[in-house]
């Protein structure tokens, strides 16, 4: 009868939530990435983290730096970044591809996630220039390491203001138990 009613409750569990669905497992640059069986759509995808485009940037950093061009190491972290930044980095390097400059492209990138302007303005300067680019790419994963890091800050402090309601509601009753009551008490002997 136990095993009945084992076997029920957890058929009752399965079909109320059923498990995910199987992920694929693609291997890239010798870890593991799990996406989903069906090809995500620019619907199925949110905009690139802070956190993803500075993953992203420092890709495009070390491209550079190896002696690749511009467009190339583009290509690279297109390859190689999180799906979001990766779709984003797709989109520009489109036009580029059928012939429009890439400093169009990288506006186009900066327009649709605003996250990437400084990225975008930092290549198109050294793409119209001709500027070296690494030291740049530097400062720019310098100042959105400091942003991101700052957001997390903002995120901590904001903890302290809203843990003083559960903390104070948790208080209350014993402080009403152990303070308020035995005065109460006390004033209502003296007066009978």
């Amino acid at each position: 009868m136990k095993l009945l009613a084992i076997v029920l409750i957890g058929l009752a569990v399965y079909f109320w939530f059923p498990l995910p669905r199987q992920k694929s497992v693609i291997h890239r640059g010798g870890t593991e990435i799990r996406q989903p069986k069906f090809e995500p759509t620019e619907i199925d995808i949110e905009p690139a983290s802070r956190t993803e485009i500075l993953r992203t940037l420092e890709i495009i950093q070390l491209g550079v730096s190896a002696g690749m061009t511009i467009s190339g190491a583009l290509e690279y972290a297109q390859k190689n970044s999180p799906l979001a930044a990766a779709q984003e980095l797709e989109q520009g390097l489109k036009q580029f591809r059928i012939g429009y400059p890439l400093a169009r492209g990288l506006d186009e990138i900066s327009k649709e996630n605003p996250h990437w302007r400084l990225i975008s303005d930092t290549l198109t300067t050294s793409l119209n220039a001709g500027s070296p680019i690494v030291d740049q790419l530097a400062d720019v994963a310098f100042i959105l390491q400091n942003s991101i890091n700052t957001e997390k800050l903002k995120r901590i402090k904001s903890v302290a203001v809203k843990s003083v309601l559960p903390l104070g509601l948790c208080f209350l009753p014993a402080f009403i138990l152990l303070a308020v009551v035995p005065i109460v008490a006390g004033l209502i002997r003296s007066f009978i």
